[in-house]
């Protein structure tokens, strides 16, 4: 049933629990006391291999381990992108909690193009 699903969605379910399990990260990092870039970093890290599974998995059907290296290349540029959003919204005076919550609908975008376009893209022979 779920393979059924257009890919966008099932990106947008597996999205959900990746940003789950990604904010709480997060959070845990924050309250804990850490900078606001390590626990950005923290969290790019360990969600990025969580989430190479679940998203080559249920959303492309592909999740075989050379497919890594590019999908960590896509993790470290949205944890770039992220960092430099993040500090741009602090500086706007939103606290980090709340600046990443508005951060997360854009970076999952950018991420879901990405994938689909440099790390699980289908490959057309050669004429």
């Amino acid at each position: 049933m779920f393979a059924r699903l257009p890919r966008w969605l099932r990106f947008i379910l597996v999205g959900v629990l990746n940003t789950a399990f990604g904010y709480l990260l997060f959070a845990i990092f924050v309250l804990a006391g850490a900078p606001k870039l390590w626990a950005v970093v923290g969290m790019t890290a360990l969600g990025a291999l969580f989430n190479f599974r679940s998203i080559g998995h249920l959303v492309f059907a592909r999740s075989e381990l050379h497919l890594l290296p590019r999908f960590l290349g896509v993790y470290a540029g949205q944890c770039v992108v992220n960092s430099v959003a993040l500090e741009l919204l602090g500086e706007a005076g939103f606290t980090p909690l709340v600046g990443q919550a508005i951060l997360v609908p854009f970076l999952a975008a950018g991420v879901y193009f990405a994938m689909q376009a440099f790390v699980f893209r289908e490959l057309r022979p050669a004429n």
